[in-house]
């Protein structure tokens, strides 16, 4: 059971970890870029292999002590996902990539890892994928007329992530609304808070106005140390107060306060871990990474749903994150962004610089 799954841009060969053998890691190794493993993090947590760093930000490489050959890869994983593989078996760094992807799938994030986790279990296999990357006879990524030619040749079943999405969304759903009741506050107007319950917890919508077809909408991860103290370490609490003023001035929008974003995912005491690290000399990325988390492990498909319940289609979206703006678009919305950045001070110059440089945000800063 192999397909290869495309997001109009870039494609991918998947197939369920179960299934890993000679012909299929040859056919990956062959044509791709590489050989990625995708599993959720509480898995990565279970079988010990956060105790290896990730590279690059993103994935954790690793490989069997007796590798090289097709046959002994496919034989890796799928002792790996059964939890028979010992620690000394185990080289690091090596050519299988583990990748930490989420556990609602691309209902949670429309990414490859995620699609490819969810075309295993929508065929009845368990939460593990093996995929790659497809190129072309260049070297290059592939497109798509290439990757539907690819397909038909090898007889897989070629599918997008926005089918693979439409098909979860008629089925079934992350977010509930649970209740919506009025909030006046004491310095950006009233707002109609709306209450849902999701995998991260429960999670507040700020709404404003009845119209909401086109608005700005502000996707705010929860920062305790900056919201709530005004940490001078970053620019989250600065944020969040531009956002709430804009949608007042404007008299509508939305905003979305994202429970478990906090430290960019890896919670509270992570973050104040990686704080001292940063004392130390570590930048804010290498700080997640030293304490053996990805460099970003939040996601904002719960928020696209809270934002598809709410009615709301078109985005005016506050952000410098360019990974927001793409995942909004891969759910269907029509987003336009609206710069959010605040003034740079001596404590957060460094750390909004890593985020521009190390993790692409868009934002102008001069020393």
């Amino acid at each position: 059971m192999d397909a290869l799954i495309h997001n109009g841009k870039k494609a991918i060969i998947a197939f369920p970890a179960e299934n890993a053998d000679q012909d299929r890691i040859n056919l990956l190794m062959k044509n791709c870029d590489r050989l990625i493993l995708a599993m959720p993090w509480k898995s990565i947590v279970a079988l010990g292999l956060n105790r290896f760093r990730f590279m690059n930000g993103r994935y954790i490489p690793v490989d069997y002590f007796d590798n090289g050959s097709a046959g002994k890869k496919a034989e890796f994983i799928r002792k790996l996902i059964r939890n028979e593989v010992e620690n000394g078996e185990i080289v690091y760094p090596g050519s299988i990539f583990v990748e930490e992807v989420k556990e609602g799938g691309v209902l949670e994030k429309p990414s490859f890892g995620e699609a490819s986790l969810d075309f295993a279990r929508l065929n009845g296999y368990s939460g593990f994928a093996v995929y790659g990357y497809l190129l072309n006879e260049k070297g290059e990524y592939a497109s798509l007329q290439y990757a539907r030619e690819f397909a038909e040749k090898e007889g897989m079943e070629c599918i997008s992530i926005q089918n693979i999405i439409s098909r979860r969304l008629k089925e079934e759903k992350l977010v509930s609304r649970v209740v919506s009741a009025t909030l006046p506050t004491k310095f950006y107007g009233t707002f109609r808070a709306v209450g849902y319950s999701t995998p991260l917890g429960e999670i507040v919508a700020l709404v404003r106005g009845q119209d909401l077809d086109d608005v700005p909408v502000r996707i705010h991860s929860e920062c305790l140390t900056g919201d709530i103290f005004h940490s001078l370490r970053c620019d989250c609490g600065e944020q969040l107060e531009k956002a709430l003023k804009k949608i007042d001035r404007e008299n509508k929008g939305v905003l979305i306060y994202m429970k478990g974003h906090e430290g960019r995912g890896i919670g509270l005491l992570n973050k104040l871990m990686a704080y001292k690290l940063q004392e130390d000399g570590k930048d804010t990325v290498e700080a997640n990474l030293e304490l053996g988390f990805p460099s970003d492990m939040r996601s904002y498909g719960i928020a696209a749903q809270i934002l598809l319940d709410l009615g709301v289609k078109k985005v005016r979206l506050m952000t410098n994150n360019p990974e927001k703006i793409e995942e909004l678009r891969a759910y269907g919305f029509e987003v336009t962004r609206e710069p959010i950045e605040v003034e740079p001070s001596l404590e957060n110059l460094e750390y909004l610089k890593a985020k521009k440089e190390k993790m692409g945000h868009m934002l102008c800063i001069n020393d």
